[in-house]
């Protein structure tokens, strides 16, 4: 690994804490946890999970294949898919539309009714403050212009900011994204980033922790090779343009030269055609009126005159 991905993985597993997307998607494994947070992220105390499955694959018409970090359904029929989010570097608002959509037709059945499109909860758990308003909880509603008419389409869209503004959310993410924080309000999440950072201090590295470090190698690595992706295509591009320019001036340089050596050849030809066609009618008029003078037909003056010579001019080609 690199120096700037060596760095990155030593952060993230020196503090192990659930906001980094391998630890999450260890700990969402916990059926306990998964209904521990959701029930403080959608304010609903007595929610029940009754199914979770982490790093769960669904996959669009298309064919594209997305990983949720979290996919959950709850008793009520529910289904949420809970995404953490580290760099604010995208388009969140799209990438949670496009999820809600490959969720909900991975759901749906051929031949089903719209009444049967289930339930969705996108939960954006976000290490900043997404829209930055110094709101720990952002809930999106559908309400009609110029109305307090609210609409429901069964999408629910929900974004968790690490803002301190004294909520229960703001509590929850303090053990999310720091370091020493625990907090008995939520002793699942709390005792499992305990677990792990215990094990891994006194160097006792479990078979799930195993899994942890390695789920963040694979992460800093993927991190590492999308930048040199993309340095690599921007230094493809740059050259591709600057050869492409040279060898089209050249190109052109060369094409240009051909094309103006046969245009020069044959307006060449065609002007020599035309002076030639001209000089052959001038010395065919003069001929004839040579015979005519010689013949004694005209005189050397009608003569001259006709070819719009002077008389002196004439009468050397009579010699």
């Amino acid at each position: 690994m690199e120096l700037k991905s060596k760095q990155r993985f030593m952060e993230a597993i020196g503090t192990l804490n659930p906001i980094e997307d391998a630890v999450f998607r260890k700990m969402a494994e916990s059926i306990e946890f998964c209904e521990e947070i959701l029930r403080v992220f959608l304010q609903e105390p007595k929610l029940r999970v009754v199914s979770n499955h982490s790093q769960h694959s669904v996959t669009s018409i298309e064919g594209r294949s997305v990983i949720l970090d979290a996919y959950c359904e709850l008793e009520d029929g529910r289904k949420v898919n809970v995404e953490v989010q580290n760099a604010n570097n995208t388009d969140h608002q799209r990438r949670g539309r496009y999820y809600s959509s490959v969720l909900t037709t991975s759901l749906m059945k051929k031949g089903d009714s719209f009444d049967k499109v289930p339930n969705i909860c996108i939960v954006y758990v976000c290490n900043f403050d997404i829209f930055g308003l110094n709101k720990s909880l952002y809930i999106i509603k559908r309400i009609i212009d110029k109305t307090e008419v609210e609409l429901d389409n069964g999408l629910q869209e929900i974004y968790i900011s690490p803002v301190n503004d004294g909520s229960l959310i703001a509590e929850l993410m303090r053990v999310f994204t720091e370091s020493d924080v625990y907090n008995l309000k939520f002793p699942v999440t709390s005792e499992m980033k305990l677990r792990f950072n215990r094990e891994t201090k006194g160097e006792k590295m479990t078979e799930a922790l195993r899994g942890v470090y390695e789920a963040l190698r694979e992460e800093v690595d993927r991190e590492s090779m999308k930048e040199a992706m993309r340095e690599g295509m921007e230094k493809g591009m740059e050259e591709g343009i600057a050869r492409g320019m040279e060898e089209g001036i050249a190109r052109g340089m060369e094409e240009g030269i051909a094309r103006g050596m046969e245009e020069g050849i044959a307006r060449g030809m065609e002007e020599g055609r035309a002076e030639g066609r001209v000089e052959g009618r001038v010395e065919g008029v003069l001929s004839s009126l040579v015979s005519l003078v010689k013949d004694g037909l005209i005189s050397v003056s009608e003569a001259a005159k006709r070819a719009d010579m002077s008389e002196e001019g004439f009468k050397r080609y009579l010699d």
